[in-house]
């Protein structure tokens, strides 16, 4: 049988294993970089055309 200052030692060691696992496994999952759009109208509008991606950079014109 394991002494108490390890059965402790353990107990202590998963106990912050465990701690906050929700949180850990969402942050895993989903990242901690908040979805916003890259490219809306209003930034499209004013990027210079070198930074323009092709499907909006006039690709109907010549």
């Amino acid at each position: 049988m394991a002494s108490y200052s390890k059965v402790t030692k353990k107990r202590r060691e998963l106990r912050r294993k465990r701690a906050g696992r929700a949180r850990k496994n969402r942050i895993e999952r989903e990242g901690t970089t908040p979805k916003f759009p890259i490219h809306t109208p209003e930034v499209d509008a004013n990027a210079p055309a070198a930074q323009l991606s092709p499907s909006t950079n006039g690709a109907a014109e010549g």
